[in-house]
């Protein structure tokens, strides 16, 4: 695992790191209670009134909209399902705090909501996770690459222009031009913001290479490899931003992704599902 300590001589990212907002602590607080309800959720998006009306707008698409009108947060989430609302409600809450500010910015977190929903769908198909959380991990996997892009502009600049122009992966050119890596960072986040520790672990390792030999854990080796199919699979779908990422035969049989067929499939429901997700997290409308 990455040591926070690689990190610690970099005060201009540590001090620029924000807190975690409100709502979306407690979202985490309610995705870790395994008792928590539709009020308590419902208490949550009533937070923001942006929240509700966007959620009824996704709920009322022709993805999900079943024959009638939805017209309430209770109808929507029966709809849509809890665990889903929740993921959701955590994403758009973040998305102030990340500053989307330029094509970067955006590309960053574009990138982040298509792994967060491929993640979902591979959940969905092998049954190997509860919806819900996939989507968490999805979206904060790469939060290092966000904060290092929010607080250090200029020089992740040349690690993007590194990373198209030479072909080296994130991690190479992160190393050699700042001496750190999205992973150290996402790892000091995470601490930061006392996020679970499978989250933690997914944001610190999902660029490993040997999680199936190295890490006995089933359930954070699951969850890892995961990101990192979601990751790969997403790479299909964009040109711009993508990082080298790969999985072994072996690790996609553990995750029960060893088909190309059963590939191209979650690839084409990601396609499905992506603009609804980024309809409600950056407020754009489906085209």
């Amino acid at each position: 695992m990455h040591s926070i300590k690689k990190i610690g001589n970099i005060p201009n990212i540590v001090s620029d790191i924000p807190s975690l907002p409100v709502i979306a602590s407690r979202i985490l607080h309610i995705i870790a209670d395994d008792t928590s309800s539709l009020e308590e959720l419902k208490k949550v998006i009533s937070l923001d009134q942006s929240f509700s009306s966007r959620l009824l707008r996704i709920a009322n698409s022709p993805y999900y909209r079943r024959g009638r009108s939805i017209n309430d947060i209770t109808d929507a989430t029966m709809l849509i399902g809890f665990n889903t609302i929740k993921a959701l409600v955590f994403a758009a809450s973040l998305k102030d705090l990340c500053r989307i500010s330029d094509a970067t910015d955006r590309l960053l977190w574009e990138h982040s909501m298509a792994v967060s929903i491929g993640a979902t769908v591979i959940a969905n198909e092998t049954a190997l996770l509860a919806s819900g959380e996939p989507l968490i991990y999805g979206l904060l996997h790469d939060i290092g690459k966000v904060i290092i892009s929010r607080s250090m502009r200029d020089k992740y600049a040349e690690v993007i222009t590194m990373v198209e122009e030479q072909k080296n992966s994130f991690m190479e050119a992160e190393q050699k031009i700042l001496g750190f890596d999205h992973c150290s960072v996402g790892e000091y986040v995470a601490n930061l913001w006392n996020l679970p520790a499978n989250l933690s672990f997914v944001i610190a390792n999902h660029h490993r290479e040997d999680l199936l030999e190295t890490v006995q854990d089933a359930e954070l080796k699951k969850i890892t490899l995961i990101v990192k199919a979601a990751d790969i699979l997403c790479s299909e779908l964009q040109t711009d931003l993508i990082d080298n990422v790969s999985l072994t035969e072996d690790e996609w049989k553990f995750i029960k992704l060893a088909s190309p067929k059963k590939r191209d499939s979650v690839i084409m429901k990601i396609n499905e599902e992506y603009p609804h997700y980024k309809d409600f997290v950056l407020g754009q409308s489906p085209s």
